[in-house]
């Protein structure tokens, strides 16, 4: 037997078995989906608003956390205050710092937001913090980091 006409036998049977199955699959009932509740919120339980940084900074990395800070005390201070928010700063060169540093997995200067819901850490690296523009469109920088934190707060990413 040649080999085109073993690829045909294994490939008339491949075409069998997949017909087969689409025939089953379609008498089948739709699998039960249980009722989503009205009174469950999608919104976090907490958001935690972390900048890590190294112990040498330069210009833009404080950029980062001055805006940052900012926008925080600006627009979220009622969740501030709440606990729903929290803000820190964090040096990944401090000793002290290790297990907070090990959780995220901060390198460098970097900022993460974690949407906390059901006890359940919702870890997010906020890379694009670096072609936000800091330094030369402050504004559209804390734009960005205040839609960002909504939608943490939110709980939608």
């Amino acid at each position: 037997m040649t080999i085109l006409a073993k690829v045909k036998i294994c490939s008339s049977f491949l075409l069998i078995i997949l017909v087969a199955g689409m025939l089953c699959a379609c008498g089948s009932p739709a699998p039960e989906v249980p009722p989503t509740s009205d009174t469950s919120s999608t919104a976090a339980d907490k958001v935690e608003v972390i900048y890590f940084h190294r112990p040498r900074r330069c210009v833009t990395c404080l950029c980062f956390e001055e805006r940052i800070r900012h926008v925080v005390k600006t627009y979220f201070q009622d969740e501030m205050n709440s606990g729903k928010l929290t803000f820190e700063v964090i040096d990944i060169g401090d000793e002290r710092n290790t297990a907070i540093v090990n959780k995220y997995g901060a390198i460098s200067s970097q900022l993460f937001i974690n949407s906390v819901k059901d006890g359940v850490d919702h870890i997010r690296d906020i890379q694009e913090i670096w072609s936000w523009d800091c330094r030369s469109d402050a504004e559209g920088f804390e734009q960005k980091v205040k839609n960002t934190i909504e939608l943490s707060l939110k709980y939608e990413e």
